[in-house]
């Protein structure tokens, strides 16, 4: 039986010449999970959004879709989607609007609090949860309302490692408990790329494919797709294969050295936006001029406060603070850097734009792009400024894997430039890979500092991957293929 019939449906956002959507057939059946890929722009937000008629966006429609029951949606940005200051009331909210007793509310609140864990938080300000537990209560506050089809865009895009194992798994015990159709799209796909019964993948706002996860990778290998590089890592690459080739070349534990020249040096730092409850908690930090350093650790730690105080938008009370340049910074939510109704009027177009593929939305709105452009046209604006010191904040969110690999590469050039790079980010496969540096912030405070080898090697739940499943012995992709090259040049 179908919950979601779709027959030659295209897309156009206004002012917009090309369709976001073109001509696109599916069916999704009761109970199915549905993961959706493909690359940024690629139309993935735009058909989520369509299937909840509430959120459905403004634009020209044509095609059918059918939609048979209720659709509960949950988007990446849980700010946005949250609207109560109590976790009660937020769960209750959508019971309330329908005119439900008092009663059977109290009921459903509770029983939906025990089934997602959050019975101590019932009394909660939310803005005292974690990124991990504001996620959950939007999860539960769409599922009280018991909607037969469940679709989710990015959900874990800004959750730590931890926090999104444990949302993964909350929604995968949802699907299997009430046979729940889900679609969701995500683009790192390692935990949900074997469990989806299908695959929906678009490309450039058509339907490439849609079938089960093995028919998807072999059609990708014959075509030699460039998404191949957002399927899990296993499918990637024969790990067994490469560590029986290179296990001979000794593990390369050389560190990296750490007296290198210092572009940002902080030193027992506090900062607190409420007297006497501290964010910055007595923090200390090296950053090194002209590398890549990262920031990781938990939803709520403090990283984008860090960022902040670095930056001068926030102003430490206690603490010293040297820099060696300026600053830009490139803050989480990037709408928030966007203050004129032309993307074109934004920055400068040209040659950042090009390299990030951008140049197509020179003339679009900038609250009209997909949340992959939004995050690239907000890093040209940073760039353009020319600034020592560039500071990003979950700069890999809404990019695919190529565009990753994309970004990773002007990263490391304006290095090689003498720009320094400060990343704090829950995308570890990408610090994994490309970072010079990495520290982890608990509760306030840096933890530890390190070589990007011996750290993501020391850690065990926020590491890759690779690093995961060769014990250590290497950490990215990259790594591997740069040994397995060796050995056989």
């Amino acid at each position: 039986m179908e919950t979601v019939n779709c027959k030659g449906l295209s897309f156009t956002y206004p002012e917009t010449a090309n369709p976001a959507l073109s001509d696109i057939s599916f069916t999704v059946e009761k109970g199915e999970f549905c993961l959706v890929m493909g690359a940024s722009a690629a139309g993935k937000s735009t058909l989520l959004k369509l299937l909840k008629k509430e959120i459905a966006p403004a634009g020209e429609k044509h095609g059918e879709l059918e939609i048979f029951g209720t659709a509960g949606y949950v988007s990446q940005n849980v700010e946005e989607s949250i609207v109560c200051n109590k976790v009660r009331w937020e769960l209750s909210f959508g019971l309330t609007n329908m005119g439900m007793s008092g009663d059977s509310i109290e009921l459903s609140v509770a029983e939906t609090a025990s089934y997602f864990n959050l019975e101590s938080k019932l009394d909660s300000d939310i803005s005292t949860l974690s990124g991990g537990e504001k996620q959950m209560v939007n999860l539960a506050a769409v599922m009280i309302m018991k909607p037969e089809i469940l679709v989710l865009d990015e959900p874990c895009s800004q959750l730590d490692p931890v926090s999104a194992q444990r949302f993964v798994q909350s929604l995968k015990r949802i699907h299997e408990d009430f046979g729940i159709t889900v679609i969701i799209s995500e683009h790192s796909t390692d935990d949900f790329f074997d469990y989806a019964d299908s695959i929906m993948l678009l490309d450039h706002g058509s339907l490439y494919l849609k079938d089960r996860a093995d028919k998807v990778l072999n059609r990708l290998k014959a075509d030699n797709h460039p998404m191949l590089k957002a399927v899990p890592i296993s499918y990637q690459l024969d790990l067994e294969k490469v560590k029986q080739h290179c296990n001979c070349i000794p593990h390369d534990r050389k560190h990296l050295p750490l007296r290198l020249p210092l572009a940002i040096e902080m030193k027992n730092v506090f900062f607190a936006y409420e007297k006497g409850k501290d964010i910055l908690n007595g923090l200390s930090l090296r950053v090194y001029k002209g590398r890549i350093n990262a920031v990781v650790g938990p939803n709520s730690s403090g990283k984008s406060t860090l960022l902040k105080v670095i930056a001068g938008v926030n102003q430490k009370y206690r603490g010293k603070l040297k820099m060696d340049g300026n600053v830009s910074m490139l803050c989480q939510n990037v709408f928030d850097l966007f203050t004129k109704e032309r993307c074109g009027d934004e920055v400068r177009f040209g040659e950042i734009t090009d390299f990030l593929e951008i140049s197509n939305i020179e003339n679009k709105h900038p609250y009209d792009l997909s949340g992959g452009q939004a995050q690239r046209l907000a890093l040209a604006k940073v760039l353009e400024r020319n600034v020592d010191i560039i500071l990003l904040d979950e700069p890999t969110k809404g990019l695919d894997a190529l565009l990753k690999i994309k970004l990773a590469s002007l990263l490391e050039e304006l290095c090689r430039r003498g720009k320094t790079i400060l990343i704090v980010s829950h995308d570890i496969e990408f610090i994994g890979a490309y970072c010079d540096y990495a520290s982890f912030l608990s509760r306030g405070r840096i933890i530890t500092t390190a070589p990007r080898r011996e750290f993501f090697s020391s850690v065990s739940f926020y590491t890759t991957a690779v690093s995961r499943r060769t014990g250590g012995r290497y950490i990215s992709l990259k790594d591997l293929e740069n040994e397995y090259e060796n050995k056989n040049s």
